[in-house]
């Protein structure tokens, strides 16, 4: 992997394309968490209900504060469990409702997998974090075969469970993953 493969998939990202990227999870699918356009074609992709929520991937909680709101609670929370397979949900500021499936609040991980890190480092901005799969489809561990722009081929990756999901806001666990809250 070079960084000339994650310099093109910003180059995706930044013209509104859709990137199959590598997590230590499983592959994902990317696109500027901040386009709605690029949003929908997630949505499209995936076969996804519109009134589902997609996630996202930041790198760091400076980042996530750009675009939601973040307590001190909250923060702590997130640098005991990141980077890793944890995703926050939290209240939105500023992502396009299309990504929050209407409702006002966003889930987001800072990954543990260096492609995805970097990924989103380079970017500069929140990515879309959703398993690059049909909706209902278990989560590919190997690289979709989606109609995508560009394609991050880390391999075979291991055999995982899907991130923790934990709701900041209502102090729940929704979906337990690796990681226990």
């Amino acid at each position: 992997m070079t960084g000339e493969t994650i310099l093109e998939a910003v180059k995706v990202l930044n013209e509104g394309g859709v990137v199959v990227y590598p997590t230590e999870t499983c592959y994902g699918l990317g696109v500027d968490a901040m386009k709605s356009a690029a949003v929908k074609r997630v949505f499209d992709l995936k076969r996804r209900p519109i009134d589902m929520p997609l996630s996202v991937i930041v790198d760091s909680v400076d980042m996530i504060k750009d675009y939601a709101f973040i307590s001190r609670d909250v923060e702590r929370l997130v640098d005991a469990h990141s980077p890793g397979p944890v995703t926050f949900i939290v209240k939105n500021k500023l992502f396009p409702p299309i990504l929050c499936g209407g409702g006002d609040t966003v889930g987001f991980r800072i990954p543990d997998h260096v492609i995805a890190l970097e990924l989103v480092r380079e970017f500069g901005r929140p990515v879309t974090a959703t398993s690059a799969n049909i909706h209902g489809m278990p989560d590919p561990y190997e690289v979709p075969k989606l109609d995508v722009d560009f394609t991050i081929n880390f391999g075979k990756l291991p055999v995982r469970p899907p991130s923790t999901v934990y709701d900041t806001i209502i102090k729940r666990t929704i979906r337990e993953g690796s990681v226990k809250l």
